[in-house]
């Protein structure tokens, strides 16, 4: 049985259909198979408009991706609990009240409060136990007084920084962490009374299953064709904002899931700054234009970025430091396989990048200024349930790759470049970015972004109206 088109705001079947509520309840008993204890998850605690109402235009709803991916749930003030060790129901989603009134301005959510909600949420979710919110700390106190030894698993972002152990103190998991660990201690639990269930939900949720391969190669597609598109029209445009309105409204009309991030128009100069977000400033045909870009799929994403001639051909040095970078990015791919690490494609990268500089730039007497030292950025970051996934610190990087990991290849040049070629001086400041997304497999890697364009070739082709 289909899923009712009214439930597909608050529940993401993940394109597996039929197969959703099955999928969901594996994840779960995977979780419960490697940490043995209770654990309670927090999805986010308020939606568009519930802390700053000011902010409520264009504001939709993102799920914690951990909730997302074991329940599918995409509504705030959702919590998880799962018991492995329980003789009773393993598995307890709390909710709020459902409150028709809301529903007529917002509509459909999940909630208790009647029979008939509860049916609903057991129906579309396959979760049987359903309670108020405001059981929460009477249920979690009695399983947790039941445990041996008395600890709770919780979920909160952590790593390492220079050697030096951090926390991510600031998200609604960390707030979570702080109001759980607040009602344990005054149950008479001991020592360390909670512990981070990260690793082990990473370590299960970071490896793509099919569904998610099949969601991400859509979402690959849909950004290809909107980039396309909006090169054919690049010749119209004369300020970043009409690219930008071009380009997403291309995406957007070919999914309704959102974007994957705010996107970034760089022209000219604006593009040396990594995280550009102003996107507002006229660019002049003889600049470059860095997009970095991409829609969602169901919970999956595209991250792409493309370097571009705003009059729809390369000058000479331009198209020189091009393609430096885009030998850069095909040499990481073609080193990107299960058992390597990321820290090693930096290595491959930043490498490339420079003695490119060196050998062709240099050689032809070309001058530069770079604004870093090496390397601008990595090379690489985990992709998944969220456009950036995995711990926030990258401490992955120095982990081997495994089959099924999604991760980025995006070097980049940023700085101030001179060089006469052909009786003629150039002398730009530039930013160039090139991105795909790869999958890893088991004997190397699958380029997911390989129909966006980025061979000068067919960039320049696509600009003249060229080419499909």
């Amino acid at each position: 049985m289909a899923l009712k088109k009214i439930y597909t705001g608050i529940f993401r079947d993940g394109g597996a259909g039929v197969r959703a509520k099955e999928r969901y309840r594996k994840r779960r008993q995977e979780i419960m198979d490697r940490e043995k204890r209770v654990m309670v998850l927090t999805g986010v605690p308020y939606g568009p408009g519930g802390e700053t109402v000011w902010a409520y235009a264009h504001c939709p709803t993102y799920q914690e991706p951990a909730i997302m991916y074991l329940t599918g749930i995409n509504q705030h003030q959702v919590v998880l609990l799962l018991d492995p060790l329980s003789k009773e129901s393993r598995e307890v989603l709390f909710l709020p009240r459902k409150d028709p009134a809301k529903e007529f301005w917002d509509g459909i959510r999940f909630g208790v409060g009647d029979p008939k909600s509860i049916r609903e949420v057991r129906q579309v979710t396959g979760i049987q136990d359903v309670r108020d919110m405001d059981e929460l700390k009477h249920v979690l106190k009695k399983r947790f007084l039941k445990t041996r030894p008395r600890q709770i698993g919780l979920l909160w972002m952590e790593g390492k920084v220079n050697g030096r152990a951090k926390n991510v103190t600031g998200d609604h998991n960390w707030k979570f962490k702080t109001r759980v660990h607040g009602w344990v201690r005054s149950w008479g639990a001991g020592k360390n009374p909670v512990s981070n269930i990260m690793k082990n939900h990473f370590d299960l949720r970071l490896p793509l299953d099919k569904f998610d391969v099949d969601n991400t190669q859509k979402a690959q597609d849909i950004t290809a064709t909107a980039f396309k598109e909006t090169l054919k029209s690049f010749h119209s445009f004369k300020r970043e904002y009409e690219v930008q309105g071009f380009l997403e409204g291309q995406m957007i009309m070919r999914s309704s899931y959102g974007l994957s991030f705010p996107s970034i128009i760089a022209s000219g100069p604006n593009a040396t700054v990594l995280h550009y977000m102003k996107n507002d400033d006229e660019f002049s045909k003889s600049e470059l234009v860095l997009m970095d870009f991409g829609v969602r799929w169901m919970t999956m994403h595209a991250d792409i970025s493309r370097t571009v001639p705003a009059s729809g051909r390369f000058n000479p040095m331009q198209r020189m430091l091009y393609e430096i970078v885009l030998n850069a990015q095909l040499q990481v791919e073609k080193g990107a396989r299960p058992g390597g690490t990321i820290k090693e494609l930096n290595a491959i990268c930043w490498n490339a990048v420079n003695s490119g500089l060196e050998e062709k730039f240099k050689g032809l007497g070309g001058k530069w200024k770079l604004a870093y030292d090496y390397r601008p950025h990595g090379v690489s970051h985990l992709m998944g349930e969220q456009e950036h996934d995995g711990d926030p610190y990258r401490n992955y990087a120095d982990q081997p790759m495994k089959p099924g990991w999604l991760i980025s290849n995006e070097p980049g040049l940023y700085g101030k470049f001179r060089l006469r070629i052909g009786g003629k001086v150039y002398d730009e400041k530039i930013g160039i970015r090139i991105e795909d997304n790869l999958l890893i497999t088991h004997d190397g890697c699958r380029n997911m972004s390989r129909k966006v364009p980025k061979s000068v070739r067919d960039i320049e082709r696509l600009m003249k109206g060229e080419g499909k």
